[in-house]
């Protein structure tokens, strides 16, 4: 009997069109896939090797639906031309030759769809490899509450596991250049912890990699972000779209007091006596403390979306009358003192109000931890917002640029951001949280005021050229405090020419 009449059975026809689909949808898929992971052009080749092999998958998955049709057309029906014979007598010789075809094409089908998923089910779709978290500190103590969601981590995905690369530097400008050359040299990092007044500079670098909003993970599901946190990790200039960041923690000052203590209604009830003012430092402590105490003298420098208040013909920081009073009442509080104290500002602060010397303290939230330590006693520890805005401060967690685990890189943001984590980080930590989820559940008996403080706070100076903007800010008012609250005849001017990306000459 000849192949030309010994008609192909249904359920081998039925596996022939299962096996010319398969590949198609997974070229489809897979070139899809490597295509859409590249943001721009690749910057090395690498990232021009996954580009070309999804192209060629794509090109491929193309010109193969040309003809699946036809095939699908001729194994599901009767031949009605010589071309269509021809080719089921060629795969009829090819059944015989392979002995028990069906079995075979069954194999080949099983084979072909049970390889990718076996490839990424262990990683639950992610890249493989070890992801690299640059931050500003040694985050490897085992009773840290950072540690230990990254230990919950490393348990669910033991084909992604965590490292840090720490550094010992807890000065901001020391950290944020380590960060910045880690950035320009397409170093280690997977994901960096950046602190929030970095977020404009690393964006409009192209340093960073925007989060994938379209493929947000289920523990990004139901975002209940504090707006004004979320914030920080967009393009607050409105120059770049998109996310490019989620907030790990965020930070607010408050005032802690010892029961008793009378509650201050001004930055001048509390400032002068409280314990921070004696160990003021030419550091980010400075610039933070400063803007602090214009927002409570009604003066400005930086409004409330983070834009700096110019003269009408924008050549200057607006240093209106409030800011003037603001600067002498910081001259009077350090007359006769040395504003560059070298001590740790925070830390001194703290032994001072642990040890009772003064009654009131202004400082950050991870500074409650700290008092429950003997002599303090937290059952007579008051802690309120301030009663004035605080700067909002806080960290987020990044994607570099560079990094050749996307989908794994945002997973672990996702998963180190989620609600649960939030809760832990606060509970645990005291790291002031950044979902409300956290404030709703957590514990701590002052939840609610943080979280209205964190609300109510402001950003600093939105600009890529934050860091030489704090520090001529920082010069300008210690040469204030020094002389009375007088500063440089030049000191607005040189703010704005810096924080627009101008050079000004000393």
């Amino acid at each position: 009997m000849s192949d030309r009449n010994t008609p192909l059975k249904l359920p081998y026809r039925i596996l022939l069109v299962a096996a010319a689909v398969v590949p198609v949808v997974l070229s489809t898929a897979v070139g899809s896939g490597l295509v859409n992971a590249t943001q721009g052009l690749p910057d090395d080749a690498w990232g021009w090797g996954r580009l070309c092999l999804g192209a060629a998958l794509l090109v491929f998955a193309a010109f193969a639906l040309n003809i699946l049709g036809w095939m699908i057309r001729v194994l599901l029906r009767r031949p009605e031309n010589e071309d269509e014979l021809r080719f089921l007598e060629s795969l009829n010789r090819l059944g015989r030759t392979l002995g028990r075809p069906s079995r075979v094409i069954a194999t080949l089908a099983a084979l072909a769809l049970i390889a990718p998923i076996a490839w990424l089910l262990p990683n639950n779709g992610l890249e493989p490899g070890t992801l690299y978290i640059m931050s500003a500190k040694d985050e490897s103590g085992p009773a840290n509450a950072r540690r230990i969601l990254v230990q919950q981590w490393n348990q669910a995905h033991p084909g992604n596991p965590v490292e840090f690369i720490g550094g010992p530097d807890t000065e901001p400008d020391k950290q944020h250049a380590r960060m910045v050359q880690d950035a320009r040299k397409a170093h280690q990092a997977d994901v960096y912890v950046l602190d929030v007044v970095y977020m404009p500079e690393f964006i409009s670098n192209g340093y960073l990699r925007p989060i994938d909003e379209s493929g947000r993970s289920q523990e990004g599901a139901g975002d209940d972000f504090l707006d004004n946190v979320l914030n920080t990790c967009r393009d607050m200039s409105g120059t770049h779209e998109g996310l490019w960041a989620l907030p790990w923690n965020t930070d607010v000052g408050l005032l802690y007091r010892h029961s008793g203590a009378r509650g201050p209604a001004s930055w001048a009830d509390y400032f002068p006596g409280s314990a921070n003012a004696a160990h003021l430092v030419g550091s980010e402590n400075l610039t933070v403390t400063a803007l602090e105490a214009i927002w409570a003298h009604e003066g400005d420098v930086v409004n409330q979306d983070g834009r700096l208040v110019l003269t009408p013909d924008n050549s200057a920081v607006d240093f209106d009358e409030n800011v003037r009073d603001a600067l002498k009442d910081l001259a009077d509080v350090y007359r006769g003192k040395d504003p560059e104290d070298s001590v740790d500002a925070e830390a001194a602060a703290l032994r001072e109000f642990a040890n009772g010397k003064t009654g009131v303290m202004r400082n950050w939230p991870v500074a409650y931890d700290k008092l429950a330590k003997p002599p303090a006693s937290l059952n007579s520890l008051e802690v309120t917002r301030l009663p004035h805005a605080s700067v909002l401060g806080g960290q987020n967690l990044a994607m570099s640029k560079w990094t050749d685990k996307p989908r794994a890189a945002q997973a672990l943001i996702e998963f180190l951001t989620s609600p649960s984590s939030e809760l832990i980080l606060f509970e645990v930590g005291g790291f002031a949280p950044t979902r409300d989820y956290a404030y709703r559940y957590a514990t701590r008996p002052f939840r609610t005021e943080l979280e209205n403080a964190v609300m109510e706070a402001r950003p600093r100076p939105i600009t890529p050229h934050y860091t030489k903007f704090s520090e001529a800010f920082r010069e300008g008012i210690l040469y204030a405090i020094r002389n009375k609250g007088r500063y440089p005849a030049d000191f607005p001017q040189k703010l704005a020419t810096i924080a627009a990306g101008g050079s000004h000459g000393d």
